[in-house]
């Protein structure tokens, strides 16, 4: 293992931050064509839309945060009305969530610097175009979906658990031709025969992730207030507050006034006070578009600085076929003996490269350095384990190939480490994706993936086959997979044998209908699950 000094390796992130002058330009867009992901395995996401005669092997596809528009995936194989995709990033996904691609068709669509939201530990930010500041036509547009949800566990040996879930996301543009626009993601989730834990603390159940409103002052300056993630600084989390930010010329710039969500519910907790400024830019080049941004921000508890940190990132598409991603955390805040103290100490630094040598044949890299990040007030009953400030190293690798159309392999390796592991997390994982099966006109996936962690060696294989029964209504999908695993401080192991079928019905243009079950054979146990959902777009 190499060992780097903090010092160098965050004056190496910050040059890396800090490279170019950059500048925002507009671009025609083209149209846009919405699909959804209907399945994952390991790096590969598979995306379905309503027809792919516009899309094209190495298009890139988008996920759409706020008003703008984020590169995510690359299309490595695609047929009439799925597309095989390998990720551009960190991003995480899940089934049916919602992608877009630009269509051949010009039209004009305002995109700007969008972030992923923060559902995994990395958050990479991506710039693609911004319009000039113009004001802009107010037409009124009202947009969302409500998701009915149910979730069911039962087996020969535990108690059933059933759990239901109902979320409410909306987006209201322009009301009534004005200058304000609102928008709300809400979920309720509780378990059968349990509503007694929803009466004792309605949070419990109800999770407010966005509740804002938006007033645009002019075409530069935008006003919100309520709760909501801001993608330019989305590792912060959701703010309860006000959000003001101006844009001019090449750049923006924006300053962050409110508090955090209780940490244990939720809920609204406005001891928990926080506030920040940010600033970036960015430059559109002939091969993608370069990206830098500065944020700094201050947290409290109960007036006490709970705390105090700086982020920068980088995004450089600069170079034909490589997308270089770098971000950097620095915490100036240290507690030592109930003293407060000015410090600069590395937190977090995240790198990644992806370099695609041609259509067949693409490489991505990423190197990961974290620290577990410390608030000296929230949690300052846990003095022992706050004063060791645990650190996490990763490095993670990733090829794809494609030797002929229609049939693409891949192999993934990485290894994470900390300093009380006994041992290293290593994983090498491979696959292998035929598109298109002559006479089943299905798509067949092979995969194995082998582990070894602190505790485990373990190896799962697995094979999947897809299908349209009824083209762009009816898709169904059969899983299989074989588990081994093997306890290194005990004589126990753990076998299973995994079989998942999946269906999903779009029976009216905006109504969906999707049920997912599986068993889990092990030993002379079964185990089922159950997932079904209802999905309504207006």
């Amino acid at each position: 293992m190499i060992k780097l000094e903090k010092r160098n390796i965050g004056l190496m992130a910050l040059f890396l931050l800090i490279l170019g002058t950059i500048a925002v330009s507009a671009q025609e867009s083209a149209g846009l064509l919405e699909g959804k992901v209907s399945y994952i395995t390991g790096d590969n996401i598979y995306v379905r839309f309503a027809s792919t005669e516009q899309i094209e092997n190495g298009d890139t596809l988008f996920i759409r945060e706020e008003t703008g528009l984020t590169p995510a995936l690359l299309v490595d194989h695609q047929s009439s009305i799925s597309c095989l995709c390998s990720k551009l990033g960190e991003h995480t996904f899940k089934v049916d969530d919602v992608i877009l691609v630009r269509t051949k068709r010009p039209v004009k669509e305002v995109v700007q610097l969008q972030e992923e939201l923060p559902e995994n530990d990395v958050n990479e930010q991506v710039l693609i175009t911004q319009e000039p500041t113009k004001e802009p036509s107010r037409t009124q547009d009202i947009n969302g979906r409500l998701s009915m949800s149910s979730y069911s566990n039962f087996s020969n040996e535990a108690d059933n658990i059933h759990r239901f879930r109902y979320t409410l996301s909306a987006k209201a543009s322009h009301l009534s031709g004005s200058k304000i626009s609102a928008e709300t993601y809400v979920s309720f989730t509780h378990k059968l025969s349990q509503w007694d834990v929803v009466q004792e603390n309605l949070n419990n159940a109800l999770k407010v992730y966005s509740l804002a409103l938006r007033y645009d002052i002019n075409a530069s300056a935008t006003v919100w207030a309520g709760r909501k993630i801001n993608p330019r600084i989305a590792n912060v989390g959701a703010i309860d507050g006000v959000q003001f930010e101006y844009k001019f010329k090449n750049m923006f710039a924006g300053i962050v006034g409110g508090s955090r969500p209780d940490y244990q519910d939720y809920g609204y907790n406005f001891d928990l006070f926080e506030y920040g400024a940010y600033v970036g830019h960015g430059k559109k080049t002939s091969h993608g578009f370069m990206q830098s941004s500065l944020a700094f921000f201050e947290q409290r508890n109960t007036g006490n600085v709970d705390r105090r940190f700086v982020y920068m990132q980088h995004t450089n598409s600069a170079i034909k076929n490589l997308i270089l991603f770098s971000s950097l955390e620095l915490d100036l805040y240290k507690l030592e003996n109930e003293k407060p103290t000015n410090t600069v100490s590395l937190t977090s630094l995240y790198f990644s490269a992806r370099y695609r040598f041609s259509k067949r044949l693409s490489l991505f890299g990423s190197y990961d350095n974290r620290k577990n990040v410390i608030y000296y007030e929230t949690f300052r009953n846990f003095a022992d384990e706050i004063l060791q400030q645990a650190s996490r190293q990763g490095i993670r690798a990733r090829i794809n190939y494609r030797p002929v159309n229609g049939f693409i392999v891949g192999v993934s390796a990485g290894t994470r480490f900390r300093d009380e592991d006994p041992r290293p997390t290593k994983t090498l994982n491979g696959f292998a994706t035929w598109t298109k099966v002559p006479a089943l006109n299905a798509s067949l996936s092979i995969t194995a993936n082998l582990m070894q962690t602190s505790y485990l060696d373990g190896q799962v294989y697995g094979a999947r086959l897809s299908k349209d029964l009824v083209s762009g209504k009816l898709y169904t999908m059969l899983h299989y997979r074989w588990v081994d695993f093997q306890y290194v401080n005990t004589l126990t192991n753990l076998q299973q044998h995994i079989g998942e079928l999946d269906l999903s019905w779009q029976f009216r243009k905006k109504l969906y209908l999707s049920a997912n079950y599986e068993a889990t054979f092990q030993d002379q146990q079964l185990f089922n699950r159950l997932y079904l959902n209802l999905r309504i777009k207006f």
